[in-house]
């Protein structure tokens, strides 16, 4: 396995976690600080920042912020709240699909 594809595996179980984390937060919503301290806490980064995980659910529109100031990149530093969206919480009911990225 290519140093490339340990990357693309390592940010596709990223991703899904982000994506459990929210089915599970209540109204399917959780603090984007807090996804960062819990990601960090179980050994899936030590970077904080996960604004390009954040990006990648956004563009595919499974997650959306709860107001609108907010961004993939700008979320942790505001304090923003990240929600699942129709689309995201049908994608985990439905047992996602690895080709998209996401680590169910």
């Amino acid at each position: 396995m290519t140093e490339y594809q340990k990357m693309g595996e390592k940010n596709a179980a990223i991703r899904g976690y982000i994506m459990r984390l929210l089915i599970k937060g209540a109204r399917h919503c959780m603090p984007a600080r807090r996804i960062s301290n819990m990601l960090q806490r179980d050994g899936y980064t030590e970077d904080a920042d996960i604004s390009t995980h954040l990006a990648f659910l956004h563009e595919l529109e499974f997650i959306q912020f709860t107001r609108s100031n907010i961004s993939p990149y700008n979320a942790y530093s505001m304090d923003g709240v990240v929600s699942l969206t129709t689309k995201g919480i049908r994608f985990i009911e439905r047992g996602g699909n690895p080709d998209v990225g996401i680590d169910l």
